[in-house]
């Protein structure tokens, strides 16, 4: 029906008797059309002021989804998807980020199982890493947060809160994502790529033409490192791992020789053939306990040996801790514990 007021009806006769009647009709209907039409056109503006004044008061009357660990356990066991869980608030010089990914990495899986819990004052949800879109800058817009603009693409360091639909982090630790890097992959890349970024240049102290061991190679944080060290540092990595379809995709990505430690038992010897018996002058360990004497025995003199996990167990096996202590001194070895996540913003 065309509900032009100016137009001639051609309907029954009993309608045409109230034809008064029924241009009022049209007049409301009219008027009600365009009334959604404003509204629909402005609700997305609404909302915005909406969400602006609600952080701006602080009210946490809004809610999202995140995945809940209420005990330790297997996923079917201990993970819930909760929807009414508050959004955070952006700090002064922290960002809100709209989560698009977030990254699964080995330390979601401890923290799960009760056995890598958040830094103190770090979210419990879990998640160490996430790309998404800047929701809201913190009040002040100060420090580096000053850089950032609601509705930049953003893939971000996290201590926890990725598992979420928005996670506030320090804006220090807030990355750019270039236009031609997708969020998809953007999610990916800060946990296992800052990692050996920092494990190789902060701690390892590594140099062009040194080289370095990267244990369970084919893992996030060893293909990384292996990239890194040979791309960005000029250095020379090999690298171990549990099969051979690993040891190949470590190849692939840099590794002078890989060695199947389940079909290599005598891996240390191969490696001091491959290095002329000189060793590795630095030494990326995930593993700990299972590889100690392997280790020592590979280090060079002055070798840094860092340790960053413990998949291969903490406790020392007694026929491997007899001689440590005195391999280590003999090479002037340093062996340095580090952890990425309960290190400062800066």
């Amino acid at each position: 029906m065309n509900c032009s007021i100016n137009t001639k009806f051609v309907i029954p006769t009993f309608l045409e008797r109230n034809q008064l009647k029924m241009n009022h009709v049209c007049f409301y209907l009219l008027l009600l059309t365009t009334a959604c039409g404003m509204l629909f056109t402005f609700l997305p503006r609404i909302s915005a002021q909406l969400w602006k004044f609600s952080s701006a008061s602080g009210a946490r009357s809004l809610s999202m989804r995140a995945v809940l660990v209420d005990k330790p356990g297997p996923p079917d066991e201990s993970m819930r998807l909760a929807h009414d869980v508050p959004v955070p608030q952006a700090a002064p010089g922290e960002l809100l980020i709209q989560v698009a990914y977030t990254g699964l990495n080995r330390a979601d899986l401890l923290q799960r199982m009760g056995r890598y819990n958040p830094p103190k004052g770090a979210s419990n949800i879990m998640g160490l890493e996430v790309s998404g879109l800047v929701k809201q800058v913190g009040p002040g817009n100060v420090g580096m947060a000053s850089r950032f603009r609601p509705g930049d693409r953003v893939m971000a360091l996290l201590a926890g809160g990725g598992y979420a639909d928005y996670v506030n982090v320090s804006a220090e630790l807030a990355i750019r994502i270039p236009d031609s890097m997708s969020l998809r992959d953007a999610g990916a890349l800060p946990e296992a790529w800052l990692t050996a970024y920092q494990l190789l240049s902060f701690v390892g102290s590594i140099r062009s033409g040194e080289r370095v061991l990267v244990h369970a190679g084919a893992s996030g944080v060893g293909t990384a490192a292996l990239q890194l060290a040979k791309q960005l540092f000029g250095a020379v990595p090999f690298a171990t791992a549990g099969s051979a379809e690993k040891c190949s995709l470590a190849v692939r990505l840099g590794a002078e020789r890989c060695f199947n430690y389940r079909e290599q038992p005598d891996w240390p010897a191969e490696l001091l053939s491959a290095t002329s018996s000189a060793g590795v002058n630095v030494l990326l360990d995930c593993i700990g306990a299972a590889h100690l004497g392997a280790n020592a025995r590979v280090l060079a003199t002055d070798a840094r040996w860092v340790l960053y996990g413990l998949m291969g167990g903490a406790d020392l096996p007694p026929e491997q801790a007899s001689g440590f202590l005195g391999a280590l001194l003999s090479k002037r070895a340093s062996l340095i514990a580090t952890l990425l996540r309960n290190r400062p913003d800066e």
